[in-house]
């Protein structure tokens, strides 16, 4: 799960004196969020119409199978081959994750105590369980920063740092999608450094496969809530929520894969060839749970990403006049890609 940054001048200090940015974070739309929603509405969750299939995946988090996975004393010796400057891309991206796992325990974990105060104690549990994972995520990314001499001071980021707002189904259908595509990004860094062990840079590397599991698992997880409010999925509502967050995390992966290619380079990855793979395998994942997806059949879709990278660089480095009319032309591309053909899945639905 994302994270939320609220307006700030270019030193990461708001007009009221809240917090600072942490190191090689900057203010800006890319900037890892934050977020609170309709927890009263949450709690009235209808389990009994998906109860099968939350008895399974209660179980399934119960076991956690990931428990023991994550090594925190694994060595670190092999970051004394990177240069500084290849050291400084690879902490850029430890700050961006570790802000990112963090809010997605935040958000988690104030779900499951809302749950628990509202009486509904197996659903408190059960984000519970997202709640330990992102934590446990999160940590494994601080002893890594730690490691670098860098302190991400997360627990008062969080409470610094304002919360941007969201409708109970917009966070469902941004939930699943951020936890699939975060899957299909570490699987296949994951089988690409496999095949490539001399890339394997850092310690990090080693625990992605379990990582993915777990953000497949949660994906899973957040589907089966979205199946017990049937509402969100049907009808013009559900058609219009489908192509608005999958154009919308599509849209923010490419311009933040490809604007921090550096990172992907390092491991010896073309930014622009993953950023295609990673949207068509999500696209495809998210058949089996939203009601549309966009039809890639014709290349239109994926073609557009270079035309809306070209314009986004365009702008976010043009001046005067020149900049407006950069903008102009982004906000075109991004609406004509938005507009495109999408396709009815079979997704299973209840209710």
């Amino acid at each position: 799960m994302t994270a939320t940054a609220s307006t700030a001048p270019a030193n990461g200090v708001d007009v009221l004196g809240r917090n600072e940015l942490p190191p090689h974070l900057d203010e800006n739309l890319l900037t890892p969020r934050f977020y609170t929603t309709e927890f009263d509405k949450a709690a009235k969750t209808d389990l009994e119409i998906a109860r099968e299939d939350f008895e399974a995946m209660f179980k399934e988090m119960e076991a956690d199978y990931n428990l023991k996975h994550f090594d925190r004393k694994a060595s670190l010796d092999r970051l004394d081959e990177l240069s500084p400057e290849d050291k400084s891309i690879y902490e850029s991206y430890l700050v961006r994750s570790v802000v990112s796992e963090f809010s997605g325990f935040l958000l988690f974990k104030e779900i499951s105590n809302r749950f628990k105060k509202s009486g509904r104690q197996e659903l408190g549990k059960f984000f519970q369980f997202l709640a330990r994972d992102e934590a446990r995520h999160a940590g494994f990314l601080g002893r890594a920063l730690k490691a670098e001499g860098i302190n991400v001071d997360l627990p008062n980021l969080g409470k610094k740092r304002a919360a941007t707002f969201f409708p109970l189904s917009w966070v469902l259908y941004s939930l699943y999608l951020s936890e699939k595509i975060g899957y299909w990004r570490y699987i296949l860094i994951n089988r690409h450094l496999k095949a490539n062990p001399e890339k394997v840079c850092a310690p990090l590397f080693d625990f992605f496969e379990p990582w993915c599991q777990d953000e497949n698992r949660h994906g899973d997880c957040i589907n089966m809530m979205m199946r017990c409010w049937p509402g969100m999925t049907k009808g013009f509502r559900g058609k219009l929520l489908s192509r608005f967050f999958l154009w919308s995390v599509f849209l923010t992966h490419t311009l933040t894969v490809c604007e921090r290619g550096d990172f992907y380079k390092l491991l010896g990855i073309d930014p622009v060839l993953f950023d295609e793979e990673v949207i068509i395998q999500t696209n495809n994942t998210t058949r089996n749970s939203f009601p549309w997806v966009y039809k890639f059949d014709d290349g239109k879709f994926l073609k557009m990403r270079t035309e809306i990278l070209a314009a986004f660089k365009s702008w976010r480095g043009s001046a005067g006049l020149a900049k407006p009319v950069a903008f102009g032309k982004f906000v075109s591309l991004i609406l004509r890609q938005f507009a495109l053909p999408m396709e009815k899945t079979d997704a299973v639905r209840y209710g």
